[in-house]
């Protein structure tokens, strides 16, 4: 401890002689602080709003219950470079907790654990999903209603122009109506295989996922078919953006279907380029999949991420919601930009992974 500067009229305080300006602060802000003395393995400090939330807990925990409660975000802190740890969500009953465990750079002797009753926040966003639950199952509704609707229509309308003239085509004719029937049931089975995809990887089970295997191992399935359309592709993977903690069988379902619409959109580029970027962000990793194909007009770009809206003509428009939703399963999110013309970028991010020695980075 020492000297401070204050930015305001750059005036200089002891911490020697005034420290109770600095102790008073962090003893009545509204954020749970804790400060974990590991050599004397003690509570160095826990401010009053710490105090008010941890007696939610049955009992006032001490040093060795909090250790015990943190000890998987303790040992993360272990790692080189690792100074801050992911936001953990503990529940007690009917409240809902979330801390963030630091440690200076330089110290390894005192952990500090910032902790907040977030059951309000949770309320809150529960009450904002159930509501946008509610609009995207209105409009799911209101699309299978079209989308099969129009199928079962032309189908019924065929069968009743056979039905009242079987004796009268040639079988030539009724071929032509049978082929329309088959038509329009395959476009219905399309649609229902893609529904299927709403009730796969429930429960995602995320791993530390090095990016760089897991686009080798990709572009060994897809390979054959990217070549065959002379699509360039370019892997740019930043060595501090390698690792993902992710649920690979669920990002290969998202990228493939990224890829499969941005070769679509480029089929007309007679240079076809496609670049997969990495770059790390805090503990988020953010994966680019650009491609210099057609575009989107800024209208089109609103409506891409809504159920049934696709640009293609055979496309059931449920490719990129689905994307949305697996991801958001895993703590993962995605955007979308696009210029008329100049490509289309969609943007993955992900939680930072680590390197695991033991099991591999695949």
């Amino acid at each position: 401890m020492g000297f401070m500067e204050t930015a305001a009229d750059n005036h200089v305080v002891n911490f020697c002689t005034e420290p109770c300006i600095f102790t008073d602060v962090l003893r009545n802000i509204d954020t749970g602080l804790i400060i974990l003395d590991t050599i004397d393995k003690k509570v160095f400090f826990k401010n009053n709003h710490a105090v008010k939330i941890l007696s939610v807990l049955d009992d006032n925990p001490d040093y060795d219950d909090l250790c015990l409660m943190l000890c998987s975000d303790l040992e993360s802190l272990k790692k080189p470079g690792r100074t801050k740890s992911r936001q953990t969500i503990i529940r007690h009953e009917h409240r809902v907790l979330g801390y963030t465990v630091y440690r200076l750079p330089d110290d390894d002797r005192y952990i500090s654990v910032f902790i907040q009753d977030i059951t309000d926040r949770h309320r809150l966003a529960a009450m904002d999903e159930a509501a946008e639950m509610m609009n995207n199952i209105s409009c799911l509704f209101s699309g299978i209603r079209h989308e099969i609707g129009n199928p079962l229509n032309s189908i019924k309308m065929a069968i009743t122009v056979l039905q009242n003239n079987i004796n009268k085509y040639s079988p030539e004719e009724t071929d032509v109506y049978f082929t329309r029937i088959s038509g329009e049931i395959t476009k219905m089975e399309t649609l229902l295989k893609s529904f299927k995809n709403f009730s796969m990887f429930e429960v995602p089970k995320t791993s530390d996922v090095d990016l760089r295997i897991f686009f080798e191992n990709l572009m060994h399935l897809l390979g054959a078919d990217i070549r065959s359309k002379n699509v360039e592709v370019n892997i740019e993977l930043s060595p501090e953006a390698q690792y993902a903690r992710i649920d690979s069988r669920a990002l290969q379902h998202v990228v493939m279907n990224l890829f499969a619409n941005a070769i679509d959109a480029m089929a007309e580029q007679p240079l076809p380029q496609l670049t997969i970027r990495s770059e790390r962000r805090d503990d988020t990793i953010m994966l680019s999949i650009i491609d210099n194909g057609c575009g989107m007009a800024e209208d089109l770009i609103r409506d891409a991420f809504k159920p049934f809206f696709t640009t293609k003509p055979h496309g059931t428009g449920l490719g990129l919601v689905i994307s949305k939703k697996m991801l958001a399963q895993m703590n993962c999110g995605i955007e979308m930009s696009s210029r008329k013309g100049h490509g289309t970028t969609f943007i993955i991010s992900m939680p930072h992974g680590e390197l695991n020695l033991q099991r591999g980075s695949s």
